[in-house]
């Protein structure tokens, strides 16, 4: 035991010298034959004309000029304090002929929603509140058309054409 101890004792401090000797002996070499020391600080990248590779292909549009969906942060509803992945679709009704929707959101609180209302972080604005459709076909077999679904219209820019684009985005059950 003492044996393996003293030899793993000894290989550590050999490999630390090796380590602490080894980059002064190169140094030392590249002074003696004249080489350059090359630093990081001795390359320029210039980002003229590139695309940034950390930002988005399609980023939100902050400012949307001439348009209702500028809304100051003190106006915004707690329908706007999340992201519209995080909202679920628990419940559609009919009441006088106008479609609403229940959601939950993630502070466990429910909400009721129309066409034109607000939700989600990046200025979403409701489009369109689909209730299930049921048909019967020719045979007699029943046939679902279209999901209990909200459809949240939300505006961004993409960031290579600088152009507007309508995305439509689901909340479902």
């Amino acid at each position: 035991m003492e044996k393996c101890l003293l030899t793993g004792t000894l290989f550590f401090l050999f490999v630390l010298t090796t380590l602490l000797v080894l980059p002064i002996d190169v140094l030392a070499f590249q002074q003696e034959e004249g080489v350059e020391n090359t630093t990081e600080d001795s390359f320029v990248y210039s980002p003229m004309g590139r695309r940034d590779p950390f930002k988005p292909l399609v980023e939100e549009k902050q400012k949307i000029v001439g348009k209702a969906r500028l809304r100051s942060e003190k106006i915004k509803g707690p329908l706007e304090k999340y992201e519209l992945d995080q909202f679920r679709l628990i419940a559609i009704m009919v009441v006088k002929g106008t479609p609403r929707a229940m959601v939950g959101a993630p502070d466990g609180k429910s909400y009721t929603v129309k066409v034109n209302d607000f939700i989600g972080m990046n200025g979403g604005k409701v489009s369109n509140i689909e209730t299930k459709v049921i048909e019967i076909d020719k045979i007699g077999m029943r046939m679902e058309i279209s999901p209990d679904r909200i459809v949240v219209e939300e505006e961004r820019v993409d960031v290579l054409s600088g152009k507007e684009i309508q995305e439509n985005r689901y909340i479902v059950m």
